[in-house]
């Protein structure tokens, strides 16, 4: 049995990074709709994300939370001009969702 190290480094980057993205488009997605002021998306994270993993996911998935930020907000704001566009603020959403703790 020969083991091929090249290609499994490989797998695994690849790997890893596929899950970076996928676990990132859904924490960008939750902080997103949270920062749009989505009752329901505000009660579902306070419901499944204590302070602290909320903020080291945000410190982790922040490139994502940009990008989600632009694909959902900016973007669809300056075709449809029809909503105002939502400010990025994290710490408007991390004190709506944490100040009674």
């Amino acid at each position: 049995m020969f083991y091929n190290l090249e290609f499994s480094f490989w797998y695994l980057f690849l790997g890893a990074l596929l899950t970076y993205m996928v676990w990132g488009f859904i924490v960008a997605f939750e902080v997103v709709l949270g920062m749009s002021g989505s009752k329901i998306a505000l009660k579902w994270i306070k419901k499944h994300h204590s302070y602290k993993l909320l903020y080291k996911e945000v410190i982790a998935f922040y490139p994502m939370i940009l990008a989600g930020y632009l694909f959902l907000e900016v973007i669809p704001h300056f075709i449809f001009r029809d909503d105002p566009l939502v400010k990025f603020d994290l710490d408007r959403l991390f004190e709506e969702l944490y100040a009674d703790d």
